[in-house]
């Protein structure tokens, strides 16, 4: 059967309604978009409310045995009529492929101060490797390449330990190797009648032979969002996470204007279970309003003025005019001053500028695209005995500071001034020209990006 992709899950339930159904289904992707799909793909399995509640069972990858849920699948059922067996976070189709997609969930879900999440995407990337957590940080760093198939990330590991549940046995993934091989023996025998098993996951090695079996016998659903930074995958999350917050809102009546979408996406970012929680609270605020605005969205939905700040600062540094132009809008919006905005921009040039002129600096030398290992043991090491008066205005972390190091290259000493005196000509125009506000820090960051980097 072909694979179904996002768009094409209501044709999928439409067939389920028909009868059009299948003894298996693997729903693959973001965790929260294949919980939601598979609730739905059970709601139509499983209409009426008292059969689903005697028909459905619920398993845990994390806790399951695989061996009992296959002798459940493999059981008929006593009431008779249909039985569904949904397994979350199944981890049948793991394999040492999908270790690298396992680790940067995490890190992604502890950028997002998710450390739940985070701490579940770990402890299955170390189960799948057969590692503790105190194993995986002693592991040197040349076998991160041989043994686990990427090189080690640069900085502080320690984080690793204090994610909640983090720590497994360390005896490799639960569930997995000949297990597979028995639940594929068991779809190519065919499942009794009735019977229908859903399995979730985040990750799945398509070269397996039970995904193949799966895509030969049953369903699958292909929710994976591509998380790459181009135009076409920034587009396609975005286009993700709209949907949830219009169907949240019309699930209670609501519709929201197109300009506070926009601001409530720039808000939650890539998080579906943030967008949904924000547009439910949103509509419930709303009461009886039926749409919802910008108004609102900034009233409501959590980023304080110093997060859109430092995001603008990143994108200023990261030479990303959309997103700072964006950014700059939405600061406005939400009723922070021009005048601050250009104060923040101010203070993070100045730190470029001290930045750049230590790169400028004879002794200690510094390299363009020097590695973090490098740039903390050796050459921090040399620049701050040199400088007893160190800025204190500097980031204090040493992965911060090797990261406004590595932005800072791509700017010169004459850019970066120039710059500032950017800044002072805008000021002067909010103070006295008459110019609008959007007008003057539009064009002030047009200006920025384009004369920094000059030489």
């Amino acid at each position: 059967m072909p694979i179904i992709k996002r768009q094409e899950l209501p044709t999928l339930l439409k067939g389920l309604d028909e009868g059009r159904t299948a003894p298996i289904f693997l729903v693959v992707g973001d965790r929260f978009l294949c919980q939601q799909a598979a609730g739905e793909i059970i709601n139509h399995l499983l209409p009426d409310e008292k059969q689903r509640a005697a028909s459905l069972a619920m398993v845990d990858g994390d806790q399951e045995e695989p061996g009992q849920t296959l002798n459940q699948i493999r059981t008929y059922s006593l009431f008779g009529g249909r039985r569904v067996i949904k397994v979350s976070d199944t981890r049948l189709l793991f394999s040492k492929v999908v270790g690298k997609t396992l680790w940067d969930k995490a890190v992604q879900h502890r950028d997002k101060n998710d450390p739940r999440a985070a701490g579940r995407c770990l402890r299955q990337f170390l189960e799948l490797e057969g590692l503790t957590v105190e194993e995986l940080l002693e592991l040197p760093e040349a076998a991160w390449s041989t043994q686990l198939g990427f090189a080690r990330p640069p900085g502080d590991l320690a984080w690793i330990g204090e994610l909640p549940g983090s720590a497994p046995a360390g005896t490799g993934a639960k569930g997995g190797g000949d297990m597979a091989e028995l639940y594929q023996a068991a779809l190519q025998d065919g499942l009794p009648g009735g019977n229908v098993l859903i399995l979730t996951t985040e990750a799945a090695d398509k070269r397996k032979k039970l995904y193949k079996t799966i895509a030969e016998l049953g369903m699958i659903v292909d929710l994976t969002v591509d998380s790459g930074s181009g135009k076409a995958a920034e587009s396609g999350r975005k286009e993700v996470i709209s949907e949830i917050v219009r169907s949240t809102l019309a699930e209670f009546g609501k519709k929201i204007e197109p300009r506070a979408l926009e601001l409530l996406l720039e808000r939650v970012g890539f998080h579906p279970v943030a967008a949904r929680l924000e547009s439910e609270k949103l509509a419930l605020f709303l009461e009886e309003q039926p749409t919802a605005t910008t108004a609102d969205v900034v009233g409501l939905v959590g980023r304080t003025r110093d997060e859109a700040i430092f995001e603008l600062n990143e994108a200023v540094a990261n030479r990303d005019l959309d997103s700072a132009l964006a950014i700059a809008g939405r600061l406005r919006d939400g009723g922070t001053h021009p005048l601050a905005i250009i104060a923040a921009l101010r203070n993070h040039l100045r730190k470029m500028l001290t930045i750049r002129s230590m790169q400028a600096l004879d002794s200690p030398s510094y390299s363009t695209g020097l590695g973090y290992q490098a740039f903390q043991s050796g050459y921090l090491e040399r620049l701050k005995k040199s400088r007893p008066d160190w800025p204190k205005d500097l980031p204090g972390h040493p992965y911060a500071l090797y990261m406004l190091f590595a932005k800072t290259e791509k700017f010169s000493l004459t850019g970066l001034t120039a710059a500032l005196e950017s800044l002072l000509d805008a000021e002067y125009s909010l103070k006295s020209s008459g110019l609008s506000e959007k007008l003057v820090l539009d064009c002030l960051l047009l200006r920025l990006l384009r004369t920094a980097a000059e030489a």
